[in-house]
Protein backbone atom coordinates (compact mmCIF):
# COMPACT_ATOMS: atom_id res chain seq x y z
CA UNK A 1 0.00 0.00 0.00
CA UNK A 2 1.45 3.50 -0.89
CA UNK A 3 1.45 6.22 1.77
CA UNK A 4 2.32 9.72 1.48
CA UNK A 5 5.40 9.00 3.16
CA UNK A 6 6.32 6.43 0.81
CA UNK A 7 5.70 8.59 -2.19
CA UNK A 8 7.20 11.08 -0.72
CA UNK A 9 10.59 9.15 -0.71
CA UNK A 10 10.32 7.88 -3.75
CA UNK A 11 10.10 11.69 -5.05
CA UNK A 12 13.05 13.00 -3.53
CA UNK A 13 15.23 10.22 -4.53
CA UNK A 14 14.14 10.69 -8.19
CA UNK A 15 14.91 14.52 -7.26
CA UNK A 16 18.82 13.72 -6.31
CA UNK A 17 18.90 11.07 -9.26
CA UNK A 18 17.85 14.27 -11.19
CA UNK A 19 20.00 16.76 -10.25
CA UNK A 20 23.29 14.22 -10.47
CA UNK A 21 22.13 13.76 -13.44
CA UNK A 22 22.42 17.34 -14.49
CA UNK A 23 25.67 18.11 -12.40
CA UNK A 24 28.16 15.11 -14.14
CA UNK A 25 28.79 14.73 -18.18
CA UNK A 26 30.62 12.25 -19.68
CA UNK A 27 33.00 13.55 -21.84
CA UNK A 28 36.88 13.12 -23.16
CA UNK A 29 36.67 9.62 -21.57
CA UNK A 30 35.93 11.09 -18.05
CA UNK A 31 33.17 11.62 -16.09
CA UNK A 32 33.18 15.60 -14.65
CA UNK A 33 31.18 17.53 -12.69
CA UNK A 34 29.15 20.38 -13.43
CA UNK A 35 30.03 23.13 -10.58
CA UNK A 36 26.67 25.13 -9.39
CA UNK A 37 27.75 27.69 -6.59
CA UNK A 38 26.80 30.90 -5.74
CA UNK A 39 29.70 34.17 -4.16
CA UNK A 40 32.16 31.16 -4.39
CA UNK A 41 35.91 32.12 -5.84
CA UNK A 42 37.36 32.77 -8.11
CA UNK A 43 35.86 35.88 -8.43
CA UNK A 44 34.19 35.61 -6.18
CA UNK A 45 31.44 34.57 -8.75
CA UNK A 46 27.97 32.79 -9.09
CA UNK A 47 28.62 29.39 -11.47
CA UNK A 48 26.30 27.15 -13.02
CA UNK A 49 25.71 23.78 -14.73
CA UNK A 50 23.36 26.00 -17.77
CA UNK A 51 26.78 27.48 -18.53
CA UNK A 52 27.95 23.97 -19.17
CA UNK A 53 26.76 21.98 -22.30
CA UNK A 54 27.64 19.22 -25.11
CA UNK A 55 26.64 20.19 -28.66
CA UNK A 56 25.89 17.18 -31.62
CA UNK A 57 29.43 16.67 -32.05
CA UNK A 58 30.65 16.14 -28.90
CA UNK A 59 32.72 19.34 -28.16
CA UNK A 60 32.33 21.26 -24.46
CA UNK A 61 30.86 24.17 -24.13
CA UNK A 62 31.48 27.10 -21.72
CA UNK A 63 29.75 29.99 -21.30
CA UNK A 64 29.74 33.42 -19.30
CA UNK A 65 26.39 34.32 -19.53
CA UNK A 66 23.74 37.87 -18.06
CA UNK A 67 19.84 36.99 -17.21
CA UNK A 68 17.98 39.98 -15.49
CA UNK A 69 16.75 37.14 -13.39
CA UNK A 70 20.33 35.63 -12.13
CA UNK A 71 22.51 38.13 -13.83
CA UNK A 72 26.29 37.23 -14.75
CA UNK A 73 27.12 33.47 -14.03
CA UNK A 74 30.01 31.61 -15.25
CA UNK A 75 30.97 27.70 -16.33
CA UNK A 76 33.02 25.15 -14.67
CA UNK A 77 33.88 21.90 -14.83
CA UNK A 78 35.92 19.28 -13.24
CA UNK A 79 36.96 15.63 -13.18
CA UNK A 80 36.13 12.64 -10.85
CA UNK A 81 39.57 11.08 -11.13
CA UNK A 82 42.81 12.66 -10.43
CA UNK A 83 46.21 12.49 -12.67
CA UNK A 84 49.33 13.11 -11.63
CA UNK A 85 52.97 13.35 -14.00
CA UNK A 86 52.26 13.33 -17.61
CA UNK A 87 51.20 15.68 -20.69
CA UNK A 88 47.81 17.23 -20.58
CA UNK A 89 46.61 19.14 -24.04
CA UNK A 90 43.25 20.85 -24.89
CA UNK A 91 42.12 21.76 -28.11
CA UNK A 92 40.20 25.26 -28.13
CA UNK A 93 37.63 27.30 -30.02
CA UNK A 94 37.15 30.86 -29.53
CA UNK A 95 39.06 34.49 -29.55
CA UNK A 96 41.32 34.14 -26.53
CA UNK A 97 43.55 36.90 -27.67
CA UNK A 98 40.40 39.30 -27.81
CA UNK A 99 39.17 38.46 -24.38
CA UNK A 100 37.46 40.99 -22.34
CA UNK A 101 39.61 42.53 -19.83
CA UNK A 102 37.37 41.44 -17.15
CA UNK A 103 37.08 37.59 -18.55
CA UNK A 104 39.13 34.68 -17.76
CA UNK A 105 39.46 31.12 -19.26
CA UNK A 106 41.10 28.94 -17.15
CA UNK A 107 42.62 25.26 -18.02
CA UNK A 108 44.50 23.56 -14.77
CA UNK A 109 45.37 21.12 -12.33
CA UNK A 110 44.06 21.82 -9.06
CA UNK A 111 44.57 19.94 -5.26
CA UNK A 112 42.06 21.98 -3.28
CA UNK A 113 44.17 24.11 -1.54
CA UNK A 114 44.92 28.09 -2.58
CA UNK A 115 48.44 28.75 -3.82
CA UNK A 116 49.64 25.09 -3.73
CA UNK A 117 50.29 22.62 -5.98
CA UNK A 118 48.48 24.14 -8.96
CA UNK A 119 49.35 24.60 -12.38
CA UNK A 120 47.57 26.54 -15.04
CA UNK A 121 47.19 28.10 -18.42
CA UNK A 122 45.13 30.57 -18.03
CA UNK A 123 43.83 33.28 -20.88
CA UNK A 124 43.18 36.80 -19.26
CA UNK A 125 44.07 40.53 -18.93
CA UNK A 126 43.54 40.20 -15.23
CA UNK A 127 41.48 43.60 -15.90
CA UNK A 128 44.02 45.23 -17.49
CA UNK A 129 42.35 47.82 -20.54
CA UNK A 130 46.02 48.56 -22.07
CA UNK A 131 46.10 47.65 -25.79
CA UNK A 132 49.51 45.75 -25.10
CA UNK A 133 48.61 43.80 -21.82
CA UNK A 134 49.35 40.04 -21.73
CA UNK A 135 46.38 37.76 -22.46
CA UNK A 136 48.28 34.43 -21.75
CA UNK A 137 49.50 32.90 -18.58
CA UNK A 138 51.69 30.02 -17.48
CA UNK A 139 51.52 29.49 -13.77
CA UNK A 140 52.57 26.89 -11.01
CA UNK A 141 52.25 27.10 -7.44
CA UNK A 142 54.55 24.92 -5.26
CA UNK A 143 53.87 22.23 -3.26
CA UNK A 144 54.12 23.12 -0.13
CA UNK A 145 52.37 26.68 1.23
CA UNK A 146 54.66 29.34 1.69
CA UNK A 147 57.90 27.27 1.06
CA UNK A 148 58.45 28.93 -2.14
CA UNK A 149 56.77 31.70 -4.26
CA UNK A 150 54.76 30.50 -7.61
CA UNK A 151 56.62 30.52 -10.62
CA UNK A 152 54.74 32.65 -13.89
CA UNK A 153 55.28 34.42 -17.08
CA UNK A 154 53.05 35.87 -19.36
CA UNK A 155 52.69 37.24 -23.14
CA UNK A 156 50.68 38.86 -25.31
CA UNK A 157 48.93 36.65 -28.08
CA UNK A 158 48.01 37.48 -31.56
CA UNK A 159 46.16 34.57 -32.93
CA UNK A 160 46.21 33.40 -36.80
CA UNK A 161 41.96 32.15 -36.24
CA UNK A 162 40.43 30.83 -33.78
CA UNK A 163 41.59 27.22 -32.93
CA UNK A 164 44.47 27.20 -30.65
CA UNK A 165 46.17 24.02 -29.36
CA UNK A 166 47.36 24.60 -25.11
CA UNK A 167 49.55 21.60 -23.28
CA UNK A 168 51.86 21.01 -20.77
CA UNK A 169 53.86 18.39 -18.88
CA UNK A 170 54.23 17.59 -15.61
CA UNK A 171 56.81 15.28 -14.48
CA UNK A 172 58.98 15.36 -10.70
CA UNK A 173 61.24 17.47 -12.08
CA UNK A 174 60.13 20.57 -14.20
CA UNK A 175 56.56 21.87 -15.78
CA UNK A 176 57.15 22.14 -19.18
CA UNK A 177 54.02 24.85 -20.98
CA UNK A 178 53.34 25.35 -24.65
CA UNK A 179 50.46 27.09 -26.81
CA UNK A 180 50.10 26.62 -30.84
CA UNK A 181 48.05 28.01 -33.68
CA UNK A 182 45.18 25.71 -34.72
CA UNK A 183 44.91 21.72 -33.44
CA UNK A 184 47.52 20.10 -33.17
CA UNK A 185 48.63 16.53 -32.41
CA UNK A 186 51.93 17.03 -32.73
CA UNK A 187 53.85 19.07 -30.18
CA UNK A 188 56.22 20.96 -32.53
CA UNK A 189 54.43 23.08 -35.63
CA UNK A 190 53.57 26.49 -35.04
CA UNK A 191 54.38 27.11 -31.45
CA UNK A 192 53.62 30.81 -30.25
CA UNK A 193 54.35 30.49 -26.50
CA UNK A 194 56.02 28.31 -24.22
CA UNK A 195 57.65 27.93 -21.08
CA UNK A 196 59.65 25.78 -18.75
CA UNK A 197 59.72 26.04 -15.16
CA UNK A 198 63.42 27.46 -13.63
CA UNK A 199 65.95 24.52 -12.36
CA UNK A 200 65.53 26.39 -8.79
CA UNK A 201 62.36 25.70 -8.79
CA UNK A 202 63.11 21.98 -8.84
CA UNK A 203 62.28 21.14 -5.68
CA UNK A 204 59.05 22.89 -5.06
CA UNK A 205 57.16 21.05 -7.98
CA UNK A 206 53.54 20.11 -7.17
CA UNK A 207 53.68 16.58 -6.44
CA UNK A 208 50.56 13.80 -5.95
CA UNK A 209 47.25 13.84 -7.78
CA UNK A 210 45.05 16.76 -8.73
CA UNK A 211 41.83 16.65 -11.13
CA UNK A 212 41.72 18.42 -14.22
CA UNK A 213 39.50 21.50 -14.16
CA UNK A 214 38.25 23.90 -16.48
CA UNK A 215 36.49 27.27 -16.28
CA UNK A 216 35.21 30.45 -17.96
CA UNK A 217 34.52 33.36 -15.63
CA UNK A 218 34.84 37.11 -13.87
CA UNK A 219 38.00 38.23 -12.63
CA UNK A 220 37.32 39.54 -9.38
CA UNK A 221 33.53 39.17 -9.84
CA UNK A 222 33.15 42.34 -12.37
CA UNK A 223 31.18 41.63 -15.63
CA UNK A 224 32.81 41.80 -19.06
CA UNK A 225 33.88 45.95 -19.37
CA UNK A 226 32.02 45.31 -22.97
CA UNK A 227 28.90 43.94 -21.39
CA UNK A 228 28.66 40.78 -23.50
CA UNK A 229 28.57 37.32 -22.90
CA UNK A 230 31.12 34.75 -23.96
CA UNK A 231 31.29 31.27 -24.92
CA UNK A 232 34.41 28.87 -25.38
CA UNK A 233 34.14 25.60 -27.29
CA UNK A 234 36.75 23.29 -26.10
CA UNK A 235 36.79 20.19 -28.95
CA UNK A 236 39.01 18.05 -26.51
CA UNK A 237 40.86 16.88 -23.58
CA UNK A 238 43.41 14.26 -23.39
CA UNK A 239 45.87 13.26 -21.24
CA UNK A 240 49.21 10.85 -21.55
CA UNK A 241 50.82 8.98 -19.07
CA UNK A 242 54.72 9.84 -19.04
Amino acid sequence: MWTISTTMSIFLLALVWVINAQNTINWAGYQWTVRNAQNSGPGPNNWSSNNVWLDNDNNLHLKLSYSSTTGWTCAEVYTNVVFSYGTYRWFIEGAIDKLDPNVVLGLFTYQGLDGTNEIDIEAARWGQKKARASNLFYTVYPKILGNTQPVSTGTLISLQGTYTTHQFTWTSQKISFQSQHGFQISPNPNIFFSYQTPDSFESSVPNGTAPVHMNLWAFQGKPPMNGQEVEIIIHGFNYTQP
